[in-house]
């Protein structure tokens, strides 16, 4: 049986493959052009071979562009230094999202006294055990391994020229509790650089609350577990912690504690002064009850000063306070930085100066609505430590979320909460631990674990609010808009009403209930 043919499939036939043939000649003089422009941008470079990554990366869409609010140049120029972690992709910072939800801080740039937002639920009190414990359990080993080395010798019973050959086997440890309140955190941090276990966060407690009266602590820092110290340590680390702390009730119990222990010849060392980014003096209340952690510069700044404000304290700059006590040499460092001045943490690192920054290899400082945070950004903060090598995060409790190089609209809510910061030029292996952590948490599906319930109502107005927008521009955007704060403040302050009034009336009915 014969097979009629269709003679205009038979024209068409080669005309298909002729365009086929075309195209894939095409492609390969495009793919050549593109190695060859490789190529010799990589030998113009001084490199020795082409990476095939690169090459992937011209001819396929890059879906995960690197997003960042900075600008161009400020990006490649941080992006030059090698130990900087590379920016966030979009897939990145929607995970971020997903773990510490936008929605929950709708409501927090009205009212921040709530605490509703999720990187103040997360960060509130941070755990740096996997981390800052985590290299410093490292250090301690290498330092009981070179004192056994140069000493010949791992027993107590050992000559005392051990106590001067442990300044050339490390660095004199040195931190700067600005704000240090009770002194537990400023405590361990000592015992942390020095390997100390004679340090006790115990016998502090018990000799601040001698007289009964001590404010308690948010994070129960008089109960969290102390930092673990090898049992065979034959001598401690030298080293230094200065705790600043201006309200007076306070620092009498300081310095009664410190004292009464001997711990100031352990290297704690008490300073009665406020630490800003100016010096001159201000005041604080006499009566303020010991421990309690609100009392910052603030509390008596007021137009007509409080009768209560009675007693005037120093109010000096790290910068100054650095020179005099260790000298301009940058190249001794200053260990840990702890920062909590309710309100004026920006302001403490604006007196330090980039000097004594650069000399810092580990920082913790506050984010809050109050004080001089009103009219400064974290974003601004971040920037800066950034330009003198600071990696930072969202310190939750053994979690890390990125803010440098991942930055997004809603952390310009002002609300309370911690940030950490390493210099990764000065330790390199600390700022790897910590990157490790935030890398490890975005392989998590839920990483945080703040769930925050918001009503219905909220939820709608929240998902109409610019800190919503997934649009990649609006939400790597650095500050919120005028017309949203404007919004915001007039009904904060109707909720500061509210709130006062009913406090008042909640006074009343106890009062009339006395009588």
């Amino acid at each position: 049986m014969r097979i009629k043919t269709n003679n205009k499939q038979k024209r068409k036939c080669p005309k298909i493959l002729f365009t086929i043939l075309i195209s894939f000649i095409l492609s390969m003089v495009v793919v050549t052009i593109l190695v060859l422009l490789l190529l010799l941008n990589n030998n113009s470079a001084g490199g020795n071979a082409i990476n095939a990554s690169m090459i992937a990366s011209l001819l396929l869409p890059d879906d995960n562009h690197h997003l960042t609010p900075m600008d161009d140049n400020n990006n490649n120029n941080n992006n030059n230094n090698k130990n900087r972690p590379p920016d966030c992709t979009l897939n990145q910072l929607k995970k971020v999202r997903r773990q510490l939800r936008p929605d929950t801080c709708f409501e927090a740039i009205e009212a921040p006294f709530y605490q509703t937002c999720s990187f103040t639920q997360e960060t509130k009190c941070p755990d740096v055990t996997n981390y800052l414990d985590e290299y410093y359990q490292e250090l301690q080993q290498e330092y009981l391994e070179k004192t056994i080395a140069t000493t010949g010798n791992g027993d107590k019973d050992i000559d005392t020229d051990i106590d001067t050959a442990t300044y050339d086997i490390m660095e004199a440890f040195v931190g700067l509790s600005v704000g240090c309140n009770k002194g537990f955190d400023a405590l361990n941090t000592l015992r942390r650089g020095t390997f100390d276990a004679s340090l006790s966060k115990h016998d502090w407690g018990m000799e601040m609350t001698k007289d009964g009266i001590l404010h308690q602590s948010v994070c129960a820092q008089n109960v969290t577990l102390s930092f673990q110290v090898l049992p065979n340590i034959v001598q401690p680390r030298k080293g230094t912690v200065h705790c600043f702390e201006p309200v007076p009730a306070t620092v009498k119990k300081l310095q009664t504690a410190n004292r009464n222990l001997g711990y100031e010849a352990k290297g704690y060392k008490v300073i009665h002064a406020a630490v800003s980014n100016v010096t001159g003096v201000d005041y604080f209340q006499s009566k303020s009850r010991p421990g309690h952690e609100n009392g910052g510069l603030g509390n008596c700044r007021n137009d007509v000063r409080n009768v209560e404000c009675d007693v005037q304290v120093q109010v000096l700059t790290l910068a100054d306070y650095v020179k005099e006590h260790f000298g301009g040499n940058d190249s001794s460092s200053i260990h840990i930085l702890q920062i909590d001045v309710e309100g004026y943490d920006a302001d403490v690192l604006l007196g330090a100066g980039k000097d004594v920054l650069e000399r810092v290899e580990y920082l913790e400082f506050e984010y809050n609505w109050m004080g001089s945070w009103k009219n400064q950004h974290l974003y601004d903060v971040i920037e800066m430590l950034d330009d003198v090598d600071f990696t930072c995060y969202w310190a939750g409790n053994q979690k890390l979320w990125r803010l440098t190089g991942c930055w997004q609209l809603y952390f310009d809510v002002h609300a309370w909460s911690n940030v950490a910061c390493v210099n990764r030029k000065r330790v390199p292996r600390l700022a790897m631990k910590m990157e490790n952590i935030f890398q490890q948490l975005l392989l998590m599906e839920d990483g945080g674990t703040s769930a925050t319930t918001i009503t219905k109502g909220k939820m709608m107005r929240a998902s109409r609010h610019e800190i919503m927008s997934l649009d990649p521009t609006m939400m790597t955007s650095k500050y919120l808009s005028p017309e949203a704060i404007s919004r915001a403040m007039v009904k904060r302050n109707k909720k500061i009403r509210i709130k006062a009034a009913a406090v008042a009336a909640a006074a009343a009915v106890a009062k009339k209930k006395k009588e």
